[in-house]
């Protein structure tokens, strides 16, 4: 698979959803491995975008500020819808 294809893969993934239920339940221990998981492939694959932003929500965890964690993966949402649109053209 080359990194477009990966970086595809990634961008369709359930893990953004998994990460936006476990923040909006707050279950922070699931929401933190799967920002954990996310920003492992975002590194790997060179979105540097993605890595940034789950730094950002990964502190947000760790404070429990649910507000900013909604606010910051509403923004990486929007990249995400972006990417693909423009990926899959």
């Amino acid at each position: 698979m080359d990194n477009k294809e990966e970086q595809l893969s990634f961008l369709r993934s359930y893990d953004f959803m998994k990460l936006g239920q476990a923040i909006n339940h707050q279950n922070w221990q699931a929401a933190a491995m799967t920002a954990q998981r996310m920003q492992k492939q975002a590194k790997e694959l060179g979105l540097d975008t993605f890595d940034r932003q789950l730094t950002n929500i990964r502190q947000c965890m760790l404070h429990k500020q649910e507000k900013q964690a909604k606010d910051i993966l509403a923004v990486m949402t929007a990249k995400r819808a972006q990417m693909l649109n423009h990926m899959e053209e």
